[in-house]
């Protein structure tokens, strides 16, 4: 039954594969758990009841669920859209909940399993510590306790000794799993986590040769076999399949423009500039430039020509051992030019996205504001693993001197300590510039972090 139950996952896993590409890892866990608890083979007692999936958007959450449950044999997901759900009338909202719910189960009893699928589950059960209204407080204690339901359902079944018809699976999916109230995430609720990564240069190739296959009308005039993949799939860092999409039919357009029926290389390449990635699409990516011609007319040439000198070392370092590098900034007037600088030398050797990120931006009266805005960007890092970020006026949120800065200050550091504990993980350059004279009202603790400091020569 066993080798039978494997050739079973691997049939299927392979038909997905043809659709949508998820990583094989991924798309084994959680094809053998539907297809266990469909067939009745799950071998234990209480096999999960929530599934949460996140990772940027574009990886292919949605589009699993619709893939599987037709390669399983099921009925379509129950999609709830978190904004959809919402009403400005007391008590509708969790009205609406409850019959989804509801339906779920109906529908279980006649077809042993059931899917929910919400959509943007973040926006529909926030953290409640950092909510302001009573409407989201309510929704999540509503989606708490249906959840909670459906683990007495099972409980009631197993006290029976009768095998439980009444199989519901909700699943969550977010490109915000800090955002998401941490009850949720507790067993019994949303037992497993499944995180969808942007793809690697090797995974990115596949994506772009099967969107080929799927969107191609006329493969003939519009041959594969004339685009170098290898090398659109390293100038495209950071895309999702989502973002690759778009660069094929950005680059069909291109050609259409220039009135021929076939597609270049040239096409493609020219347009990966203009698409900015899913994932960085909250932050501000910019094109690096090289502006030692600048510094040069601030500092004089000899103390630029010094400066030069480091930052080809710090470059030099990193693309030789690209792992996670931090280093402070306090260059006056010149902190932006040398970070894009820094930024554009590396992209001469590899491709890497730069995000700039303004400190200023993250300053909230608003209590826990500051640390959920940490939180999320070192969490989108996190997720990309390989970019240069630019944080720029980190005095802004690591001034030790400010008693509201203290909770910034322990999730800044946090999240320093665990890239720099896993720095061969995290291939990021991490840039922060201070003003003037400020290095003293730091943190210590996070100085110390940062393994070189540029200062004026």
């Amino acid at each position: 039954m066993s080798d039978e139950f494997k050739n079973d996952v691997e049939k299927i896993v392979k038909k997905i594969k043809k659709e949508v590409y998820i990583k094989d890892e991924v798309l084994q866990k959680i094809v053998a758990l539907f297809l266990s608890i469909k067939k009745g083979l799950f071998p234990g007692n209480k096999p999960p009841r929530g599934l949460l999936f996140y990772g940027p958007p574009g990886t292919g959450k949605t589009q699993l669920m619709k893939v599987l449950a037709k390669n399983l044999e099921l009925s379509e997901p129950i999609i709830i859209r978190g904004p959809e759900i919402i009403s400005q009338y007391y008590g509708k909202s969790e009205e609406r909940l409850r019959k989804v719910f509801l339906e779920a189960k109906e529908k279980a009893e006649k077809e042993t399993l059931a899917i929910i699928f919400i959509d943007e589950i973040d926006s529909l059960a926030p953290r409640r510590d950092l909510s302001k209204g009573e409407l989201e407080q309510r929704l999540v204690g509503q989606l708490l306790s249906l959840m909670d339901g459906l683990e007495r359902e099972n409980l009631k079944s197993e006290k029976g000794k009768e095998e439980s018809k009444n199989h519901v699976i909700v699943i969550g999916s977010t490109n915000r799993p800090e955002a998401l109230d941490p009850a949720l995430r507790r067993p019994g609720r949303f037992d497993l986590e499944i995180e969808f990564d942007p793809p690697n240069v090797d995974e990115r190739k596949e994506i772009l040769r099967i969107l080929w296959e799927k969107n191609v009308r006329d493969k003939n005039k519009y041959n594969i076999g004339n685009i170098d993949l290898d090398k659109i799939a390293e100038q495209t860092r950071g895309f999702t399949g989502a973002d690759l999409l778009q660069l094929l039919n950005e680059g069909l357009l291109q050609s259409i423009i220039e009135g021929r029926n076939y597609m270049t290389q040239e096409d493609l390449l020219r347009v990966v500039n203009s698409i900015k990635p899913s994932a960085l699409r909250e932050f501000n990516l910019e094109k690096p430039k090289n502006r030692i011609e600048d510094i040069k007319k601030e500092i004089g040439e000899h103390k630029a020509n010094t400066l030069k000198q480091n930052l080809n070392q710090i470059v030099e370092d990193f693309c030789k051992n690209t792992r996670f590098t931090p280093i402070l900034i306090n260059l006056e007037n010149n902190n932006d030019k040398v970070a894009s600088t820094i930024a554009y030398l590396i992209n001469e050797k590899s491709p890497y996205p730069y995000l700039v990120v303004d400190a200023l931006r993250f300053r909230s009266r608003w209590f826990g504001e500051m640390e959920s805005s940490i939180r999320e960007l070192f969490e989108k890092i996190k997720r990309l693993q390989q970019c240069v970020v630019y944080i720029k006026y980190l005095d802004a949120i690591a001034d030790k001197n400010d008693e509201h800065l203290q909770g910034a200050i322990l999730e800044l550091l946090e999240y320093l300590r665990e890239f720099n504990d896993m720095k061969d993980q995290f291939k990021v350059l991490l840039l922060c510039s201070i003003e003037k004279d400020n290095e003293n009202n730091i943190n210590q603790s996070i100085i110390n972090i940062f393994e070189k400091h540029l200062k004026n020569p």
